[in-house]
């Protein structure tokens, strides 16, 4: 099962070929290294900041020449609206706090995927409480064959979903 995750990620990102697989390849730290070995493919998203999105260092995006600065400022504007909900008093901040991680959540990747639909591209993210996320080519194949192979090595802690 590890290897067949490996080498569905070489068909996404094929420089991966090159690099050697980790010696612990059901360790998620081990994973990301080897994601990240030759160019920044898998990002993380700062919920604390959602400015860290990871945006400006994905190698695909910079591939496609997608309009960062776009992406952004659509992300902003809609953002804006979160901001304004802190100007009101909300009696609870529990319940504040997870619509606001679940708005951020949703706005950010909606968005990014919306930036690269038109490449024929997918969008894969890793739950978590700051989500790691990944561009890779919209084929349903290898997208199923990502996610259950990810997930059956990863899945307990922090599973992967497709934005769609």
């Amino acid at each position: 099962m590890h290897k067949t995750l490996y080498e569905a990620l070489t068909i996404a990102f094929p420089e991966l070929k090159e690099a050697p697989l980790p010696d612990e390849q059901d360790n998620f730290e081990s994973f990301k290294t080897w994601m990240n070995q030759f160019y920044s493919n898998l990002q993380q998203l700062n919920m604390m900041d959602f400015r860290q999105s990871g945006i400006d260092e994905c190698h695909r995006l910079q591939q496609l020449n997608i309009d960062l600065d776009e992406l952004r400022n659509q992300i902003e504007n809609e953002m804006g609206v979160f901001d304004e909900m802190y100007e009101d008093d909300h009696p609870d901040p529990q319940a504040v706090y997870a619509y606001d991680s679940e708005l951020i959540f949703n706005v950010i990747f909606n968005n990014i995927k919306l930036f690269v639909e038109p490449y024929d591209l997918a969008l894969l993210v890793i739950e978590q409480e700051n989500p790691y996320w990944f561009v890779v080519p919209n084929n349903e194949e290898l997208t199923h064959q990502i996610i259950t192979t990810y997930n059956h090595i990863f899945g307990d802690e922090e599973p992967m979903v497709l934005i769609d």
